[in-house]
């Protein structure tokens, strides 16, 4: 076995690990270790050449690679209630906003019922209809429509 099959090997165990992971650390370390393989290609007697190749593209990687893992961090995960519910039109089937409720109701979407609650504090009769504007917990946010 040849020193850049060494390099090769490494580096698809780092690819490796890196799909095992969340994180991508090991995706600029394979990365390098590819790099070093083509180094010892080319130079196969040349120890020095081969470390030089892995710690000199270990930065440049990381730092290719960091405005993607910042982009990553940065964007907002959607749940499934955003996807389902929100900005999407209920009945309410419970009063919302009536004194000594806490101003919590209830509203019917999709067959089913979720506990409500008016955004301006309003008080919403049964058989109107809302919009659900967002969600804290179990509890739907609505606005008349």
């Amino acid at each position: 076995m040849e020193i850049w099959h060494t390099w090769a090997l490494v580096g698809f165990l780092f690819l490796l690990i890196e799909m095992m992971t969340p994180t991508t650390f090991f995706l600029t370390l394979a990365g390098a270790s590819f790099f070093a393989g083509i180094a010892s290609y080319v130079y196969p007697e040349s120890t020095g050449i081969q470390v030089g190749a892995f710690v000199i593209f270990l930065p440049i990687f990381y730092f290719a690679i960091k405005p993607f893992m910042d982009k990553k961090d940065k964007e907002p995960q959607e749940t499934g209630l955003e996807a389902k519910y929100l900005g999407q039109s209920a009945i309410v089937s419970k009063v919302i906003g009536k004194p000594g409720t806490n101003g919590i109701g209830e509203i019917k979407i999709y067959g089913e019922v979720w506990q409500a609650k008016s955004c301006d504090g309003a008080e919403i009769e049964p058989d109107a209809m809302v919009k659900i504007i967002r969600n804290e917990s179990l509890i739907m946010f609505v606005e008349r429509c």
